[in-house]
């Protein structure tokens, strides 16, 4: 497996580079588990050495959860059998024999709240680095924003499953909505990353910036439509 991997990685020309990827077992069986043991944290060190971003572990067994969290990526144990829970049956509801209000009126009441309901904001935790990210680290904020309160060195890795707001010097990786949100934002106060990535979609510098940006606060966001992603950067000003 390991030597059909390195293949794969080497002849794939950095298509790879940069993308949140799920290391899905969720096939496997135990007696499977039981002989690779001992090569997941040997995949995981190829995919980072492919510059591939490896954010979770998707299984049928809790036997590597700590080994999930040694590792830094996030360990989602499936149920056994579907890979979707059926849903519950719901008991029959009583008739209404009665309604005060005319049916367009309820009808028009319950499309609002349902409205209501899908533009609520879905909560999110904060995790703060109140310190720099020096080179060689990585950062993960699962389930959440990440705010880092310093530089972020080159060859250094941020990454969430939010936002990622970096108030320093942006040198490293910044990766955010690592969990396929596509609002995801990224905010750096001093913008010089080696690699910026929004929901997958990621640009790579090496000396270049678009005029204006090097050096200044830039938002970083991903623009949509119905046949493209593209990801963009825009000067803003935080003064």
């Amino acid at each position: 497996m390991l030597e059909d991997l390195n293949r794969r990685l080497k002849g794939s020309g950095g298509v790879y580079f940069g993308e949140p990827t799920v290391l899905d077992f969720s096939e496997w069986t135990e007696e499977e588990f039981q002989s690779f043991d001992g090569n997941l944290k040997k995949v995981v060190s190829l995919l980072i050495k492919s510059g591939v971003n490896p954010v979770e572990l998707k299984v049928r067994f809790n036997t590597w959860e700590n080994k999930a969290e040694d590792l830094g990526i996030r360990f989602n144990l499936l149920p056994m059998g579907e890979d979707t829970p059926k849903e519950a049956e719901l008991p029959p509801q009583p008739a209404i024999e009665s309604v005060d209000a005319p049916i367009a009126e309820q009808a028009s009441a319950a499309a609002e709240l349902a409205t209501d309901l899908a533009n609520k904001p879905e909560e999110r935790k904060t995790m703060v680095v109140d310190q720099s990210v020096r080179s060689g680290q990585r950062i993960y904020a699962q389930g959440a924003d990440l705010i880092v309160m310093g530089q972020v060195s080159a060859g250094a890795e941020v990454i969430a499953d939010g936002n990622v707001h970096v108030y320093g010097v942006l040198r490293g990786r910044a990766l955010a909505g690592a969990a396929g949100d596509t609002r995801a934002r990224i905010l750096s106060t001093c913008f010089e990353p080696e690699l910026v990535s929004i929901a997958g979609y990621y640009l790579t510098f090496e000396a270049d910036y678009p005029d204006g940006l090097r050096s200044n606060p830039t938002l970083v966001y991903l623009e949509q439509s119905e046949t493209s992603a593209e990801v963009r950067l825009k000067s803003i000003n935080i003064r």
